[in-house]
């Protein structure tokens, strides 16, 4: 079933969106960026597409929540990847999704800093220590996958940009962390200008190479002030946060991740760490 056969946007059954991206804009060529995948005619078919990615969050419904395992499966099987596709929606965690008429083509989770831990300390135990002996506030992004046929800058940048607003401006994280393969540094350090804190390590959960990326908090926020709705005017600037969204926009999303309950429950996660404890 094509997207355009699916389940149309405006379904009940699915959340409102958080926001909305156009599928492709003139002038923004569907570049390869990360992904290691040719072109193919879906490339081009969604090229031609005025329609909007809306993005959302996870909440957990099966039919969401199994469809965002399967696009991870299949893109990190791809890879390569052994195992580590495995979605968990703990209470510190939170998946935002692009989707086009109730279909999921990208997906991204941020994990916040808990008793639970990090997925990057299992590969770099001392410097996730490093960086709480000096008092940061951590997050990880992960479970990044974007389906072939989807190569548009301003989803990936919007995409980003709204798991910054939940780890910063609601949970108050001052740095990211991602552990990627060192094939894909170049995406991540070039567009969103993490840098490299590490050496490259084996990392156990996927069976490849792994490097360790870092962003402070406190740069995106600089750079989005800098470049944020920018995108016409500074046709130059490579990186991806001229395609972010403006304050105004932001700001609404703030208020609209904290009144309608998408806040973890610390108290109650802290209850089920202590239960963990002992099961």
């Amino acid at each position: 079933m094509s997207y355009t056969q699916s389940q149309r946007n405006d379904s009940p059954a699915w959340p409102q969106a958080l926001a909305e991206v156009t599928v492709m804009d003139n002038g923004l060529a569907l570049q390869p960026m990360c992904i290691e995948h040719g072109d193919d005619e879906s490339v081009e078919e969604f090229a031609e597409r005025k329609d909007k990615f809306q993005l959302k969050l996870l909440t957990g419904s099966s039919p969401q929540k199994k469809e965002t395992s399967l696009l991870i499966e299949k893109r990190y099987s791809w890879r390569g990847y052994n195992g580590a596709a495995t979605l968990d929606q703990l209470p510190n965690r939170m998946t935002m999704n692009a989707e086009l008429f109730g279909r999921i083509y990208a997906t991204c989770t941020v994990n916040v800093d808990s008793p639970a831990g990090l997925s990057v300390e299992e590969t770099y135990p001392d410097e996730v220590a490093a960086f709480r002996r000096r008092g940061a506030r951590l997050c990880e992004f992960g479970k990044f996958a974007v389906e072939p046929s989807v190569r548009s800058k301003r989803l990936i940048g919007t995409l980003v940009h709204l798991l910054h607003i939940y780890a910063h401006r609601v949970q108050g994280c001052t740095d990211i962390l991602i552990e990627v393969n060192p094939r894909h540094r170049f995406f991540y350090m070039r567009y969103l200008e993490f840098e490299q804190i590490a050496e490259e390590k084996e990392c156990p959960r996927v069976g490849a190479p792994a490097l360790l990326l870092h962003i402070s908090t406190q740069h995106v926020c600089r750079r989005i002030a800098e470049l944020a709705g920018r995108w016409r005017e500074l046709p130059d600037e490579k990186s991806l946060y001229k395609y972010m969204l403006p304050q105004r926009q932001e700001d609404e999303i703030v208020l609209r991740l904290i009144t309608e309950g998408t806040v973890p429950d610390v108290s109650a996660f802290a209850q089920e760490e202590r239960l963990s404890e002992y099961a």
